[in-house]
């Protein structure tokens, strides 16, 4: 058949155009859901029933086999393969260790190359191998030893389909969200393509196929009066090699000065007119304004405000409800929102659940050499014992008890150093006698916690190393080890979590989702290295989606502009329509499309010539792409029915940024944003009622506490009992305190000289060191410097005779570690300066009677202290402070 373009100019009045009854009644193929969207709420019942879908879903219909994950994973095993065994070989290339290493460490990237040469059909004679780099040259030589050997099966994209595939393929497109369409009055002699700037290979070879039995109509909107800005849809679709038939009508130009729109009309045209060179008409408009944002996570919080308050006017619909519908140029500020509202991205994969979670976690574990664990993160530790997969009494409480303790594994690299020292602890506990050392490790976490809790995280740090070598051990050299690794997968999450665990309904939907997916690994007949399972896991443990749970992206992306504008001239006349990201990094940039790596676009343009118009289009669409967001820009200002706000986000990390250079020469003002009370608001949780027989009497240690930091108080008094250290920083400087506590109560009286403070100090750290396993050398010569460096600065030539007040003085220094932080300029009253004054019976009493108690206001008080705090880990304020 054929391949037809058309224009039009007014995505309003497409039903205008003289190719509309061509087009009314045939499969409609859209750039994204937002263009159909749109398309349906403006024309109604003209683009009705499921003819009407996304491009991805024709392509995903056509070739099927080539976008299913066991397709896939046999792919990165081949791959994988060829990069380890046969390129590493070749000792012909130089430096072959080093490039097989790149290419493993990028192997996403090579997968999608290796993928993206396969689409386009690219003859591997025809490359110019003195015009590659050394990376594009190793690449080119696996795509041509995978095509010219038993491999090139798992690489086959099929081509000259037949009549009845392409129209199976158009049937199941119409298919795909409701098997009981009626589609017999469809004409599908015909298809067309709405809206389509960035072409991807699969996307030709779907076009080419559909082309040769039906007419293939190509359909893009025109500006002939802004012809700079449109030009980059001509130069790609002339590469098609076919007319472009641009049927001439009456361009859009603004003017009513009533509507609620026209200011936004106003200024795309003179952006337009800008862009084409011509000043004429153009001046300064001081109604324009463009809002300034610090920072993208300052731009996340304000549309975080906007997104709740639409949630509280409509749970069901909150995007409908927003009263800004915004669109970035740089949409990453999503990242941020799928913490706050992680429902609204769609539904949660099995791999971000805490069992998901756990197979990462012992994946990344997992060493293939030593055939053990090597833990090289600790929070992959934590994760596995947050999974709920190892058993446990209490939900959660094997995780609370590493939480507690983690400062004494700091340093392992195994389960068996972390079991050993569990056990040392033990030991400890068991045999210690000494009251002063066992007063002292009583502040340390580790020692504060009982041997029961001890023995359950011992048997779970085992139970975890069996589950790994089940799964893992000796994976390398086992024959088709994908297909087992699956198997026993699929068996465990049938047999141990399905059926033998509580688990919710939602997760068991979810569960059996996966299941479904895990049985086609009875196809894959693969082996692979160990890291390339890795990378195919994301492939393979996700559920299959439910349509009713797709995301709903807060912030869009300029690509979902072109739909969603139609919809602007239906909704609530004070609903705005919010561009933003403006900046001239991400507006103006002259950055091309970027392909996997390593191609380029030199291995595209120089070291290939082909006349396929598949792949000259392709390569057309990615040198295109920098004039995508300015056009995009445009059409959406130019077709808005709504009111419009623009901003920008002046600072990426420490770098500066401008905003885009065209609005700065219009006189459009910058305006910074201040946050107001439309943003999110946290309820004060700070007045903690205690309960009457709260812990008492208190001692003067407490008072202090409570004087210093109320919150302070809250938890090591009231909460903990104690004062207990959690971090390493804290169990260093407490070892200090305690072995200078040591020599001077050994001390006294004795003359003071510095090889006897550094033997004393050497004999104190050998007796404490076993309670403190995770100390290095480095941190006992530290810590012996420090306190000899503290002994002998003053002028007493003996060691003093310990008083009352002075034992007082060591006591304080334990709980506070120090216990004196002098600040000349700073407020009297400040905590920094507090001196321990010794407090009367009465005034402890009175301060901290269960009356003043029951009524107190937990607050924080943030300074230096702070950061010899015991729960400074857990302290929001804190961390808020040292960030600002």
């Amino acid at each position: 058949m054929s391949i037809a373009i058309y224009t039009y100019h007014d995505p309003y009045k497409i039903d205008s155009e003289p190719y509309w009854k061509e087009i009314s009644n045939c499969p409609y193929y859209c750039v994204a859901q937002t263009l159909v969207n749109g398309l349906r709420k403006h024309y109604r019942g003209k683009y009705d029933g499921d003819r009407v879908t996304t491009v991805k879903r024709i392509t995903t219909a056509l070739f099927e086999e080539w976008e299913s994950p066991a397709y896939m994973v046999k792919q990165h095993a081949d791959i994988d393969n060829i990069i380890r065994n046969r390129l590493q070989e070749n000792q012909a290339i130089a430096n072959v260790d080093k490039v097989a290493r790149a290419l493993l460490f990028n192997r996403e990237e090579v997968f999608k190359s290796i993928r993206t040469l396969f689409e386009l059909n690219v003859d591997p004679g025809s490359i110019q191998y003195d015009k590659l780099n050394k990376e594009q040259e190793l690449i080119v030589n696996i795509y041509k030893e995978i095509s010219l050997s038993k491999m090139k099966g798992d690489f086959i994209l099929k081509q000259g389909l037949s009549e009845s595939e392409v129209d199976q393929g158009i049937v199941n497109a119409m298919n795909w969200r409701n098997n009981g369409y009626n589609y017999s009055a469809v004409d599908v002699s015909k298809v067309v393509i709405h809206g389509v700037h960035q072409f991807t290979p699969l996307m030709l070879r779907a076009i080419d196929e559909l082309q040769k039995y039906k007419k293939v109509i190509l359909l893009f909107n025109y500006q002939k009066q802004y012809s700079n800005v449109s030009q980059t849809w001509f130069d790609i679709y002339s590469a098609f090699e076919c007319e472009i038939q641009d049927f001439d009508r009456a361009e859009f130009i603004p003017s009513d000065p009533n509507s609620v729109s026209f200011h936004g009309n106003k200024l795309a045209d003179q952006l337009g007119h800008l862009i084409n060179g011509s000043r004429k008409g153009i001046a300064a408009d001081q109604q324009y304004e463009l809002l300034e944002f610090d920072n993208m996570t300052e731009f996340a919080d304000y549309v975080a405000g906007i997104f709740e308050s639409a949630k509280r006017v409509d749970p069901a619909r909150p995007m409908h409800a927003m009263r800004e519908q915004i669109y970035a140029a740089d949409s990453s500020a999503n990242d941020i929102l799928k913490i706050y509202f992680p429902e609204q991205f769609g539904e949660r994969q099995f791999l971000n659940y805490p069992i998901g979670h756990f197979f990462v976690a012992i994946a990344n574990m997992w060493n293939t050499e030593n055939n053990e664990m090597l833990i090289t993160d600790i929070n992959d530790v934590r994760e596995c014992l947050n999974a709920g997969i190892l058993k446990e009494d209490i939900p959660g409480e094997l995780v609370s008890t590493f939480g507690r303790i983690e400062s004494l594994f700091d340093g392992c690299t195994t389960l068996r150093e972390m079991r050993k020292r569990i056990k040392s602890v033990k030991k400890s506990k068991k045999y210690l006698t000494d009251p002063v050392i066992q007063e002292g490790i009583s502040h340390v976490a580790y020692y504060s916690i009982d041997v029961k809790e001890l023995d359950k995280l011992n048997r779970a740090f085992e139970e975890l190393g069996d589950l790994s070598e089940h799964f893992y051990e000796d994976f390398e050299s086992r024959p088709h080890n994908f297909r087992e690794f699956y198997r026993k997968l699929k068996n465990y999450l049938q047999t141990e979590v399905l059926e033998d665990r509580e688990v919710s309904d939602e997760f068991a939907d979810i569960l059996r989702r996966v299941l479904k997916r895990l049985s086609e690994v009875d196809e894959i007949d693969a082996s692979a290295s160990f890291e390339c399972l890795k990378a195919t896991m994301s492939i393979y443990l996700l559920q299959e989606a439910k349509i009713e749970k797709s995301a709903d992206w807060i912030i869009r992306n300029f690509e979902q502009i072109d739909g969603d504008i139609l919809r602007s001239g239906h909704e609530d006349p004070n609903i705005i329509y919010h561009f933003a990201c403006l900046e001239d990094e991400d507006i103006g940039s002259l950055k091309k499309a970027e392909y996997p790596w390593p191609l380029n676009d030199d291995f595209f343009v120089l070291a290939q010539n082909p006349i396929d118009w598949k792949y000259q289009v392709y390569v057309k669409c990615c040198n295109e792409y920098k004039n995508f967001k300015r056009y995009a820009l445009l059409f959406g200002l130019e077709f808005n029915r709504a009111k419009f706000k623009l901003s920008y986000v002046r600072r990426n990390g420490d770098r500066e940024r401008e905003p885009y250079y065209l609005l700065q020469i219009l006189g459009v003002k910058t305006r910074k944003y201040k946050k107001g009370s439309h943003n999110r608001t946290s309820e004060d949780t700070s007045d903690l009622a205690i309960p009457k027989g709260s812990p008492s009497p208190f001692d003067e240690y407490d008072c202090h506490r409570f004087r210093i930091c109320k919150y302070k108080f809250l938890m090591e008094t009231l909460v903990e009992n104690n004062t207990v250290y959690k971090d390493n920083f804290l169990l260093l400087k407490f070892l200090e305190v305690m072995m200078e506590n040591a020599v001077r109560e050994e001390m006294q009286g004795v003359p003071i000289s510095e090889a006897i403070i550094i033997s004393k100090l050497d004999e104190a750290y050998e007796c404490l060191k076993k309670y403190f396993p995770f100390v290095r050398n480095v941190n006992r010569i530290d810590a012996i410097n420090t306190i000899r460096n503290r002994l002998t600065k003053g002028k007493s030539k003996k060691f003093p005779i310990l008083t009352p007040e002075e034992r007082r003085d060591m006591m304080l220094r334990e709980l506070f570690i120090f216990k004196s932080l002098g600040d000349s300029k700073g407020d009297q009253d400040s905590p920094v300066l507090y001196q321990f004054p010794v407090l009367p019976n009465e005034k402890l009493r009175e301060l901290l009677s269960e009356d003043n108690l029951h009524g107190t206001n937990y607050a924080v008080n943030v300074y230096d202290w702070c950061e010899y705090c015991s729960n400074k880990l857990i302290c929001a304020a804190y961390y808020s402070k040292k960030r600002n």
